[in-house]
């Protein structure tokens, strides 16, 4: 994003593309594999979307054969941020490394001289959406997930909670857009529209849903969420291991 300009990276028109840069020293490239998505696969799916650039039917092959190689970095530093995103997620990256001498052209000065794509928050995916980004209800959905995820980013790392209902009108107004979007009838649909619910303190709606017929098979963490539910806690969960998401 440059200039507060948002669009898709899937769809950016690739001028170029350089493997690696010129030097005259040795060079460390470090390949980085995914060994597994842990709990939280559908965020480590979305990541893979996100940052690796894949489309859905990729992705959904990529997790389906693991272990399998996210890429190559020849930066230890860009190598160490990739992995981190990842396992922040609760997935598992093995990295190996190997000493190689690059050969290639340096790439043209404007390249280097060009914007840079930006992590997105909360504030500019919501600013995404109400400049008409998603042109379809798929993509509508994916922009207010990911609103909503980089809306609890710091609770997962230790803030003081705060319920989805006792936060600012648009984010609450995210989270029910997103309930809309969610098909009753995909178990992972269903999933996350309890959590919002839950996250939004609708409790009984949140029960309701989870006992719904047939009942998604979703693992353990099915019955944490539904605990959770009953015991009127709208925290953010740590799923059991083995709990799809």
């Amino acid at each position: 994003m440059g200039c507060h300009t948002f669009f898709w990276v899937a769809r950016a028109v690739e001028l170029g593309h350089v493997d690696r840069l010129t030097s005259q020293c040795d060079e460390t490239l470090t390949t980085l594999t995914l060994e597994s998505t842990g709990a939280r696969r559908i965020e480590v799916m979305q990541r893979l979307r996100s940052d690796l650039g894949m489309g859905l039917q990729e992705v959904k092959h990529f997790v389906a054969q693991l272990p399998a190689r996210l890429g190559e970095y020849d930066h230890t530093g860009k190598a160490r941020h990739i992995a981190d995103r990842f396992e922040e997620l609760g997935a598992r990256v093995s990295s190996t490394r190997i000493v190689t001498r690059p050969d290639v052209p340096m790439p043209p000065r404007e390249w280097n001289e060009a914007s840079q794509v930006q992590d997105v928050s909360e504030a500019l995916f919501l600013d995404a959406l109400r400049e008409g980004l998603a042109t379809t209800s798929d993509e509508e959905r994916e922009l207010r997930q990911w609103a909503w995820w980089m809306g609890n980013k710091a609770y997962r790392r230790g803030a003081p909670w705060v319920p989805l209902s006792q936060r600012s009108p648009q984010v609450r107004d995210n989270a029910e857009a997103l309930i809309a979007l969610c098909a009753l009838d995909d178990a992972e649909h269903r999933w996350m529209r309890a959590e919002l619910l839950r996250e939004l303190e609708r409790f009984e709606a949140a029960l309701a849903l989870l006992d719904l017929p047939p009942l998604p098979a979703l693992g353990p963490g099915l019955e944490t969420l539904r605990n959770a539910a009953r015991r009127a806690d709208s925290r953010l969960l740590r799923l059991p291991p083995g709990s799809a998401e």
